[in-house]
């Protein structure tokens, strides 16, 4: 992913995650590298910009769900 495309991907995340009811945010939404992500780890990972973030992006965008 370039930076542009990944900026986009991060804001409709945010979009998105701002849109989940809070009992829903301990949901699993993501698998990377075996380990489990939910709303909540994702939107940690996301919005500090780790290379993590950025793999989790690409599974949610390949899920579709963003």
């Amino acid at each position: 992913m370039n930076e542009e495309e990944t900026e986009s991907l991060q804001s409709d995340f945010l979009k998105k995650f701002a849109a989940v009811p809070d009992p829903l945010r301990n949901e699993i939404i993501a698998v990377v590298n075996n380990q489990t992500y939910t709303w909540a780890s994702a939107y940690l990972e996301i919005s500090q910009k780790t290379v993590l973030g950025n793999e989790i992006l690409a599974v949610l965008k390949d899920l579709k769900i963003i």
